[in-house]
């Protein structure tokens, strides 16, 4: 469980990293953008410059106590019979190198302060392009990596402007290359295969424009202005060209370089997908799930991202809509400075008819494509409405929260010597549903709870609680019931006493590096656990992450906010 929170940790960070380096004018950059092919799968566009050596100054990504995971991976990768994996890895040290001394990211690399960067696809080719300072200095960082690796590239040239191939693995009777060149103030980088022909690499190392070329104006600005997105820092992943690869072997790029790659064999495997009835079902979905949109804003504190599963499917949201429930106020503020918190909103009374409905319109809808047919007679068969029935036991339940404030261990027991933290379960007449639930366990059966809006100790009523030195409050209102222990937990739930309640939300996740782990490390220290070195960075990393799950009428919205120097007192 340690382990998994660790990486689950090091993974939201750098996730969200990873989102903000590949994704913010768009007048200064349009020459760039017309190089992006109008059929495109993925893009991200960073147009507004920021700057990145304070931003990875900030982030800490790799601190040099994470050097053992990072050599075991370089290990991994330098196995390979041939240099191509000495070449991976020692991309991946210096990368490494740049995480840790980001002022020198310009000698090292040739990018400069002020950060721009495109990421698309031609066909099934990942293009990253990112503007450059220093053009000798990009080449200078690709010569350390041959020196190192031993892998060298070949020199070769489309349209009288040169690039380098590095060939690394054979794949299918051709080779998976990465080509790279430099050209206008711009880097490129391209992962290809050499069976795909000249007029392809010479696009995706953009020396020649499309023909059909992505009309920013007309295909993308509509996009960032419906879903209210940042235009200058905006991504997208396309259904609509996804389903095209999946249904046929030509109809956009990246189904003619998929069925070039794979040969016969996608040909056979695919064929089902590749007629007129499922090129029509798959592109009524993709007119109701039309994509992934997302964009960041990364020039101010909290950084934060926005993403969009997009929907114009009225009924469908209609019902996702149905099970928004209450989440606790305190828990979705950002400016909170507890360890964790976690807040679920569902309207359990609506569960089962909105599973309903959702269930019946997928198993209804009139399909030809035989895959989905066949998809949906097996999803007929596995009805999910019974399984949900006993929900409707718990049908006033509108949501859930739990809030860890503080906590201080005992270095003598091991176990915790002060805890302040709330949980809190927000529901219809919330008096009544406890009773009815204990009526469930005989031994609590007969307990007679407090009035609405009186505190008690819970150790009078559940005598055992007070074996873990614990001595937590209970509060019921009409709309809450709250345990809770600590003064700041305390003000909490005399707050949230009064709230009245509404939906407001699906799930929300915070927590505080910086806190959390210092409060872990002294519980393993408390136990005399070895303290893993991941921990001694995570204590000094000073992040306030902030992330939520909600249901809009234009789709399934995730929103993600990052404080980067949040206090860890």
């Amino acid at each position: 469980m340690r382990t998994l929170l660790i990486a689950a940790a090091l993974l939201a960070a750098a996730v969200f990293a990873y989102i903000k380096l590949s994704a913010n004018g768009v007048e200064q950059a349009s020459e760039q953008l017309s190089y992006i092919p109008a059929d495109t799968a993925l893009l991200t566009v960073q147009l507004e410059p920021f700057d990145l050596v304070r931003y990875l100054q900030q982030m800490h990504l790799y601190p040099q106590n994470t050097q053992q995971t990072l050599d075991m991976l370089t290990s991994m990768l330098s196995t390979s019979e041939n240099n191509s994996g000495h070449f991976l890895a020692a991309l991946l040290e210096s990368y490494l190198q740049i995480m840790n001394q980001p002022e020198q990211l310009t000698e090292l690399t040739g990018i400069g302060h002020d950060f721009r960067s495109l990421f698309y696809l031609v066909g099934l080719s990942p293009v990253s392009r990112v503007q450059l300072a220093d053009e000798q200095a990009f080449w200078r960082f690709f010569d350390r990596v041959e020196q190192q690796s031993q892998l060298w590239h070949q020199a070769e040239e489309l349209d009288g402007v040169a690039y380098r191939r590095y060939t690394l693995f054979p794949f299918n009777g051709h080779s998976l290359d990465l080509l790279v060149t430099s050209r206008d103030g711009w880097g490129t980088l391209v992962l290809t295969s050499s069976g795909f022909d000249p007029a392809h690499h010479a696009e995706a190392l953009a020396i020649r424009k499309p023909t059909d070329a992505l009309n920013w104006q007309s295909a993308v600005a509509p996009l960032a202005k419906r879903y209210q997105l940042n235009e200058a820092s905006f991504g997208m992943l396309s259904s609509a060209q996804v389903m095209k690869a999946i249904t046929s072997s030509n109809h956009n790029r990246l189904a003619r370089d998929l069925h070039a790659l794979l040969g016969d064999d996608l040909t056979a495997i695919m064929a089902d997908w590749h007629t007129t009835a499922c090129q029509a079902d798959t592109a009524a979905i993709a007119a109701n799930w039309p994509g992934i949109y997302f964009d960041n804003q990364l020039n101010k504190q909290p950084m934060s991202s926005r993403m969009l599963i997009a929907s114009s499917d009225k009924a469908a949201m209609a019902s996702l809509d149905k099970l928004r429930g209450f989440i606790a106020p305190h828990v979705q503020q950002p400016t909170s400075n507890s360890l964790l918190q976690l807040g679920l909103g569902l309207n359990i009374g609506q569960l089962l008819p909105a599973v309903g409905e959702l269930w019946a319109a997928t198993s209804n809808a009139s399909l030809q494509c035989a895959p989905l047919v066949e998809l949906q007679t097996a999803m007929k068969a596995s009805n999910p409405l019974a399984a949900l029935a006993m929900a409707g036991m718990a049908g006033s339940v509108k949501g859930a929260s739990f809030t860890v404030n503080d906590i201080q261990m005992d270095p003598a027991s091991g176990m915790p010597a002060d805890v302040d933290a709330l949980f809190s379960l927000s529901a219809d007449n919330a008096h009544s549903l406890l009773q009815s639930l204990l009526m469930f366990y005989p031994p609590l059966a007969d307990i007679t709870f407090p009035a609405q809006g009186e505190e008690v100790e819970l150790n009078e009523l559940f005598p055992l609680a007070a074996q873990f030195g614990m001595a937590p409050k209970l509060m019921l209102t009409q709309d809450h019931a709250l345990i809770y222990q600590g003064e700041q937990a305390s003000h909490q739930a005399k707050t949230l006493a009064g709230t009245s309640l509404r939906q407001n939300g699906l799930l929300h996740f915070g927590m505080n590096y910086a806190r959390l782990f210092t409060a872990m490390a002294d519980a393993m220290a408390a136990t005399g656990a070895e303290l893993p070195p991941e921990f001694e960075a995570l204590k000094e990393t000073p992040y306030q992450l902030d992330m939520s799950l909600d249901i809009e009428a234009q789709g399934i919205a995730i929103e993600t906010r990052m404080q980067l120097d949040a206090k860890a007192d």
